[in-house]
């Protein structure tokens, strides 16, 4: 049984005049699947989304469904994502997926249109359980642009998850919604891009550095972050090697379009001591 399952939509977005595979669930999926771990989907889509073809390796429980959940991404130049959903795919349910794959080692819920339901992390037994948030900080308006909202019920939503993921451009404020958060999970991590990120617990909060790399498309970068971060963490207990792990595997996601550069473990190993060596020797620049 795969060591981890992703609960989430895929989706094809709309990427440098081409669709590529998104979503958090695909990009955390396919990384997990780099770093050796065996990784599964339950997802919902349409029959333009072939889970053999388009996730090779993933066991994927799927949903079938009318059409797959797809989006426009236009970056800005500081970075921001603007975002028009142009589809939506049904809300994710339990249906398709057999009582026994109810107790992964991770669970990462990565809703990415309000298709997670609150609180559904109690109906695992999972070890180590992690959510992003931005599947829950989004409205759409009539036109399909993505607006950012205020997260209706937290507390609700994150009940049973130990870690929550999210971008300093999912809210504003990002460091006191963050602190909030501590009230419903004992981990929140807030990315940064190439500035790296930083780490909340209830008893202090640490600054991480990243590896900046040339971006060529930073999309799904916080996923595979998510999903590196958990499979390490699971592994060996720290929370901060486990973020730095994380970040060097995002380093890698950057520099390809959708998921093409994902790094595996020799790769991000090198990167992380890279980075080290950088930090040990007074020479990173900030």
């Amino acid at each position: 049984m795969p060591r981890i399952l992703a609960v989430g939509h895929v989706t094809w977005d709309r990427l440098q005049g081409r669709d590529v595979l998104g979503g958090t669930v695909s990009y955390a999926a396919l990384a997990a699947q780099r770093l050796g771990w065996e990784a599964a989907v339950l997802t919902a889509a349409g029959p333009d989304f072939e889970p053999e073809r388009d996730l090779p390796g993933v066991r994927v429980f799927l949903r079938q469904a009318a059409a797959t959940t797809r989006f426009v991404n236009v970056y800005e130049d500081d970075g921001t994502r603007r975002e028009v959903l142009s589809g939506r795919s049904e809300d994710i349910d339990l249906t398709p997926l057999p009582d026994e794959w109810r107790r992964p080692e991770v669970l990462l819920l990565g809703p990415v249109a309000g298709e997670v339901p609150g609180g559904l992390a109690a109906s695992f037994e999972a070890e180590l359980v992690g959510a992003g948030a931005q599947g829950w900080l989004r409205t759409f308006e009539e036109d399909g642009s993505v607006s950012p909202r205020e997260w209706r019920d937290p507390a609700r939503d994150l009940a049973g998850v130990h870690t929550v993921f999210l971008s300093e451009h999912d809210l504003p404020q990002a460091g006191v919604r963050a602190r909030e958060l501590l009230a419903c999970v004992p981990i929140v991590i807030v990315t940064r891009g190439w500035e790296g990120l930083r780490l909340y617990t209830r008893d202090a909060v640490h600054d991480v550095p990243s590896l900046p790399r040339e971006e060529v498309d930073p999309t799904g970068a916080g996923d595979v972050f998510a999903a590196a971060f958990l499979l390490r963490y699971h592994e060996a207990g720290d929370a901060l090697a486990a973020a730095a792990f994380a970040a060097c595997a995002a380093s890698c996601a950057v520099e390809g379009v959708g998921t093409e550069a994902l790094g595996d473990r020799a790769e991000v190993m090198r990167r992380l001591a890279a980075r080290d060596r950088l930090l040990e020797e007074g020479e990173w620049d900030e």
